[in-house]
């Protein structure tokens, strides 16, 4: 049930290619299938970052079972991803990564 909310004050021009992208990334480094993964985009976002409205982001990463020991490897992945594609410089990106309880994510009528 990997979720990536991406906020950034960036203008995209293809969105479905840039969501691609992230949900291809996320099941990738987490080795989770992608049928899975939900990844949302919140572009244009008003957002300043050590004083400046340089291109930033903020990502929020849900996944049931993340460990601590996972999340340096995904910040990587992650910030590496925003370079290459939205040329966000990797300081300018905050990523909170949380690990709810199975009980806690509903899906399909039920829970994890």
């Amino acid at each position: 049930m990997p979720y990536l909310h991406l906020r950034t004050n960036v203008d995209i021009e293809d969105e479905q290619d840039l969501l691609q992208k992230c949900s291809s990334t996320l099941a990738r480094e987490l080795g989770k299938p992608e049928r899975y993964v939900m990844v949302s985009l919140a572009q244009g976002v008003p957002l300043r970052f050590a004083g400046t409205a340089e291109p930033a982001a903020y990502v929020e990463l849900k996944s049931l079972g993340l460990t601590t020991a996972s999340t340096a490897p995904l910040s990587a992945a992650i910030c590496r991803l925003l370079a290459e594609e939205l040329g966000i410089d990797q300081a300018r990106v905050y990523i909170e990564f949380a690990s709810p309880e199975r009980a806690m994510f509903g899906w399909n009528g039920g829970t994890f």
